[in-house]
């Protein structure tokens, strides 16, 4: 069985495709407004390379006035959004196919076609179906989970802790698939995507890697750590504050 993380190792690679052809694009809209276009030596590195410019990752690449003309043309927001909502599908097949293999873990002395037959049973339908699921049957409380966030200024992602990030790429996913476009979290340039899909897969990797480890080695990581502390003092005084974000703290896997 394929596992959860090469699924999303795969889903990953394409969502980068589609940021590096954005980022193309960006730099013709941007030396469009600057009369310089971009030079031809820098596309074919950006397409033979696995990179982006700073264009997709540094808020502090536009100037305020190519800000406002970006908002106004909506020249990246259609491009963004799909980015955002690929990033959460991505996200939540994810969690699906981990919670298949954390479960199928617990009920190891169980046969398959039990197994098969209660996983048909839940739903995964949203955020909060699968915050319940992990809670309810795993014992994995996901809002007690926190990594540092990593975003720049000029960028729109400035979420209060992940929990309240996830919450936000989600609620934005879903305007996105209802509505043809959010309302709750605006997209201007590529980094206002570009950080959500970073947040995102960072998120994926440090989860993946730290409960893999408790789970199946019994081995307490710095971050699961501070997970059991966060958990045990929500239990006794409600939900958890959450760790601020960091504009330039990118966490490793595992510590």
């Amino acid at each position: 069985m394929t596992k959860a993380i090469e699924i999303f190792n795969q889903l990953e690679k394409g969502i980068l495709n589609i940021i590096k052809a954005a980022d193309i694009y960006s730099l013709y809209i941007l030396g469009s407004l600057r009369k310089e276009l971009p030079s031809k030596d820098l596309i074919e590195d950006l397409i033979a390379n696995p990179r982006v410019s700073l264009l997709a990752i540094c808020g502090e690449a536009y100037k305020e006035e190519e800000i406002k003309i970006l908002e106004q043309n909506e020249h990246l927001k259609k491009i963004g959004e799909q980015i955002l909502l690929s990033s959460y599908t991505s996200y939540e097949i994810y969690m699906i196919e981990k919670f298949k293999e954390y479960y199928n873990n617990l009920l190891s002395d169980k046969d398959t076609e039990f197994i098969e037959n209660s996983l048909q049973k839940l739903s995964f339908r949203s955020l909060k179906e699968i915050k319940n699921n992990y809670y309810d049957f795993l014992n994995i409380d996901l809002p007690s989970f926190e990594i540092d966030i990593s975003t720049t200024e000029k960028c729109n992602f400035k979420p209060k802790n992940t929990w309240d990030a996830l919450n936000l790429i989600s609620k934005a996913r879903n305007e996105i698939a209802h509505t043809g476009e959010s309302k709750i979290y605006k997209i201007v340039t590529l980094v206002d995507s570009w950080d959500p899909f970073d947040f995102i897969r960072m998120w994926v990797n440090l989860f993946d890697v730290n409960f893999d480890l408790l789970i199946y080695e019994k081995r307490t990581t710095r971050l699961v750590g501070e997970y059991k502390a966060r958990l045990a003092n929500s239990i006794k005084m409600g939900p958890p504050r959450g760790r601020r974000y960091s504009r330039v703290r990118r966490s490793a896997l595992c510590e």
